[in-house]
């Protein structure tokens, strides 16, 4: 089962606790919805504007993308996009779906398919494919024959056509392949809630999707959200370090222990090499990224946890490319928690005790 305390997930319901319990300034009175949707649990903080509305359009658009992104719901835009894979059809799709299709592919070619949105049928095969609701997930180690039939499978991504008119259509070029947008719907969601918020004059925020964490604004004292990163190796509540969220960034996590399952004495985590078609065994624990688009903040958390923590390193410090732009917490193995600089300032670091040792990582 997916913990609700991973770096990821874990910032996110904290970070919505730690606004909570910030003083609100004269005037001001915090509204907090709490609600389920993608197959996990939402929180919205708002602290100004049209509280009510905001929170109730906010939750809206979250239903609403759920709708057009789930791959379990027959008449959603991804169902339709795998139900015709390989038979030549170009499924019409609306422009969120397009976007997301887009920002998706482009992530899986940055990073060399290190992050991959269509690797279903491999998570299928291990049982991680399915939401936890689904009787038919049952965890298993495939077979190396199987993996090997399942692996060109995800390799060829969607394929996106814009039409004169605006319209959309997509198509899966293979017959047996899967698009899974859970990697990135999540983070995706978080700009489409930000416009709800904003149109109800909310201007200070800070949103828990699934563990993606979004600040919109400020606290109600001027400072900027504290997120808690929490210990990936805690068999309880245990928090690596806090930092400073400013407003407009998202913070996302993905580590190996959010779920996983027990074999024969081995432990095998939902993050899936899809070099190999087995859980990524880079040496990390887990991954944080702290980025301006959240559909990004999340794929790439995701992605980076698979290449590992020196070519994670490699592209943050070669000032190119999408991770250049990013902030990082790597956790590795070996305890080290290495912090890129622009995180360095509003960091407080609680790990000592747990054996943990830092560095400021710089360019």
């Amino acid at each position: 089962m997916k913990r609700l305390l991973p770096l990821l997930l874990s910032c996110a319901l904290l970070a919505g606790c730690g606004a909570g319990q910030a003083s609100p300034s004269a005037g001001t009175d915090a509204d907090t919805q709490y609600f389920f949707a993608m197959d996990t649990i939402m929180s919205i903080t708002a602290y100004d504007g049209d509280t009510s509305a905001a929170l109730v359009a906010a939750q809206q658009e979250v239903n609403r993308l759920e709708a057009l992104w789930s791959r379990t719901r027959p008449e959603s835009d991804v169902s339709r996009l795998n139900d015709h894979a390989g038979d030549g059809t170009a499924v019409p799709i609306q422009p969120e779906t397009a976007r997301l299709l887009e920002t998706a592919a482009a992530a899986a070619q940055e990073s060399g398919l290190a992050f991959d949105p269509v690797l279903a049928p491999v998570m299928d095969a291990w049982g991680f494919g399915l939401t936890e609701s689904e009787t038919t997930a049952v965890h298993r180690v495939p077979s190396q024959e199987e993996l090997s039939a399942l692996l060109p499978l995800t390799r060829d991504l969607p394929q996106v056509t814009a039409g004169e008119d605006g319209s959309y259509t997509a198509a899966l070029p293979l017959t047996g392949q899967a698009a899974d947008l859970g990697g990135i719907a999540k983070g995706a969601s978080a700009a489409y809630v930000v416009d709800a918020l904003t149109a109800h004059g909310v201007e200070n925020a800070i949103l828990s999707l699934g563990g993606n964490i979004t600040a919109l604004g400020h606290r109600p004292d001027g400072q900027p959200f504290r997120v808690l990163v929490t210990d990936p190796l805690a068999s309880e509540d245990g928090y690596l370090c806090t930092i400073a969220l400013e407003g407009g960034l998202t913070c996302s996590t993905s580590g190996g222990y959010e779920r996983y399952f027990e074999s024969d004495g081995v432990t095998y985590h939902h993050i899936i090499d899809p070099s190999t078609g087995y859980p990524a065994q880079s040496g990390l624990l887990s991954v944080t990224t702290v980025a301006a688009d959240p559909a990004l903040a999340d794929a790439w958390s995701t992605a980076l946890f698979v290449l590992g923590p020196d070519r994670a390193l490699e592209l943050w410090r070669s000032g190119e490319g999408t991770v250049a732009g990013m902030e990082l917490i790597l956790v590795t193995q070996g305890q080290q928690v290495y912090v890129t600089q622009g995180l360095e300032e509003g960091l407080q670091f609680h790990g000592e005790e747990a054996g943990y040792t830092y560095e400021i990582v710089r360019r």
